[in-house]
């Protein structure tokens, strides 16, 4: 299992309570900060190496590769051959992500997991204030 994957169910799973648990929630959040600042510079370099792209964050099959555009594209024509409606959907959503984004000053980060698929376009120096608004965007 991965840090990533174990730090997400450290943070849904507790079992501590009062001062305990608000340094524990303290803990996790720096270190949830920690790797969202690093999975941002690993986006920026597949920007600066391959282009505009995105960070693909499986978490179904616990995999992260950077995809440029032109990758997009590619794995775009092999799921229309193949038919596959899913990939192709997520797949133009991500090309279409990708046109959009602000280059100067975000980075894409897609996840993948069992309840669905999201691009985040996050501020490239910004990982507090990113993570903030993918945390608030879950919490409700």
């Amino acid at each position: 299992m991965s840090r990533r994957t174990d730090l997400l169910q450290q943070l849904l799973q507790s079992d501590k309570f009062g001062e305990e648990k608000e340094n524990e929630q303290k803990f996790l959040a720096a270190t949830a900060e920690l790797i969202l600042t690093d999975l941002i510079n690993v986006a920026m370099n597949g920007v600066e190496s391959k282009g505009a792209g995105s960070l693909v964050i499986n978490l179904v099959n616990d995999s992260t590769t950077y995809m440029s555009g032109h990758d997009v594209e590619i794995d775009l024509v092999s799921a229309e051959r193949e038919e596959d409606t899913e990939i192709v959907e997520f797949l133009r959503s991500l090309i279409q992500e990708i046109d959009e984004n602000d280059w100067s000053k975000n980075v894409l980060i897609t996840l993948i997991s069992d309840a669905g698929t999201r691009t985040f376009s996050l501020e490239a120096g910004g990982g507090q204030e990113s993570l903030r608004a993918i945390t608030a965007e879950f919490s409700g």
